[in-house]
């Protein structure tokens, strides 16, 4: 942790005399003012209560046991978890969840999944196809005058190449049987984490909105210092602010749900089976670590994505024990090299078709809550 902070406080020694991103002063009654409904930075009780709400209704819609899918952010080991959920469709039985969520690279990944098998070829191509490869390119100098050491506008096409409106139609149209997409990003301005529901979005068909869906995933996937962080303009009833987002794992490396929905009583219209697919391990590993900037923020940001990823599965464990819910987790088996940021398209596919294997084998994931879940994946 403390190595994360050296980076961090070495970013900031660089970047404080940096142009900044143009910005309108708005206060935080202006920003509740112009949150649509969509919009989800548990702030408020009443926004809490509006969640837990939208969930319930979700559980009085679908017909059977609910069943929740819940990706992790990973950086470039998002391949994993796509070839996972690529695998899991040639099994024949990935299930049409009933919620998906994702945060940082699992955002990415949860539209594809959440659209149905007919996407896999898109998700795989997304990941697989080389253009990852090009992320990383430096600003050289240029880093000192902006807020991140890579240039934004690789993340920027593949997302918006990949994430086409027959893709967000789609969204649109599983919304509409009743199932639900979240994304959730990092608020710098209010220093939460915001969940957006991209199917209530993803119905809205004017050039603005579908900018937002696009720039959602941009933000989500934006580590702080690495790639620049993203402004979202929201818009409610003429009010309007742009509000400056983050990678969604700055806060919780995954999302499952608030506080709020898992102290809540169990819900009696049907059992709950939850998924968790982790883009990462949760054990540690020995490396000698090389004294170089970015592999040191690299490595740090590492350990602090394992300690927080290892306490929210303890949270969301106690809660399912308790409510007698479903629990399976998946991750990167130790014997598969990790690293968020080697896009090369090498390792993306090594993981990519690790993660095809052991979804269509059915090892991806194991139980550790419920003992009459059906065997997962």
């Amino acid at each position: 942790m403390r190595r994360l902070f050296r980076a961090l406080a070495l970013s900031a020694l660089l970047l404080g005399g940096c142009q900044t991103l143009p910005r309108v002063p708005y206060g935080l009654e202006m920003l509740h003012a112009a949150s649509p409904s969509y919009r989800y930075d548990f702030l408020e009780p009443d926004t809490r209560a509006r969640f837990v709400h939208e969930f319930g209704r979700v559980q009085r819609e679908q017909a059977g046991d609910i069943q929740l899918l819940a990706l992790s952010g990973g950086g470039a080991n998002g391949a994993y978890g796509a070839g996972v959920m690529y695998g899991w469709s040639q099994r024949g039985d990935r299930p049409a969840f009933s919620v998906v969520t994702g945060v940082s690279a699992g955002a990415l990944i949860a539209p594809f999944v959440f659209a149905g098998p007919a996407f896999d070829p898109a998700l795989r191509e997304a990941f697989t196809d080389g253009r990852s490869k090009n992320l990383l390119r430096s600003r050289g100098l240029g880093a000192l005058f902006r807020p991140g050491v890579f240039k934004p506008e690789p993340l920027r096409k593949l997302i918006t190449d990949s994430v086409t409106p027959a893709l967000i139609e789609a969204v649109a149209k599983e919304h509409r049987k009743g199932r639900r997409l979240f994304v959730a990003t990092t608020s710098l301005d209010t220093q939460t984490q915001v969940v957006w529901d991209m199917g209530a979005l993803a119905q809205h068909r004017d050039p603005a909105s579908r900018l937002l869906f696009q720039n959602i995933l941009i933000a989500s996937s934006s580590v702080p210092g690495v790639f620049p962080p993203v402004l979202l303009t929201v818009e409610r009833d003429g009010h309007a602010v742009s509000e400056l987002h983050a990678d969604g794992g700055t806060v919780a490396n995954f999302f499952v749900a608030p506080q709020a929905l898992l102290a809540a009583p169990t819900p009696s219209t049907g059992a709950a089976h939850i998924f968790i697919l982790l883009n990462s391990r949760t054990t540690p590993r020995f490396v000698v670590v090389p004294v170089g900037g970015l592999k040191i923020v690299a490595r740090s940001f590492d350990t602090m994505l394992k300690s927080l990823t290892v306490s929210e599965i303890t949270n969301v464990k106690l809660a399912a024990s308790e409510k007698g819910l479903k629990l399976a987790v998946g991750e990167i088996p130790d014997e598969l090299d990790e690293n968020f940021l080697d896009f090369t398209q090498a390792h993306m596919n090594a993981l990519f078709s690790a993660g095809q294997q052991r979804g269509a084998a059915g090892t991806a994931f194991r139980l550790i809550a419920g003992t009459t879940a059906a065997t997962p994946p």
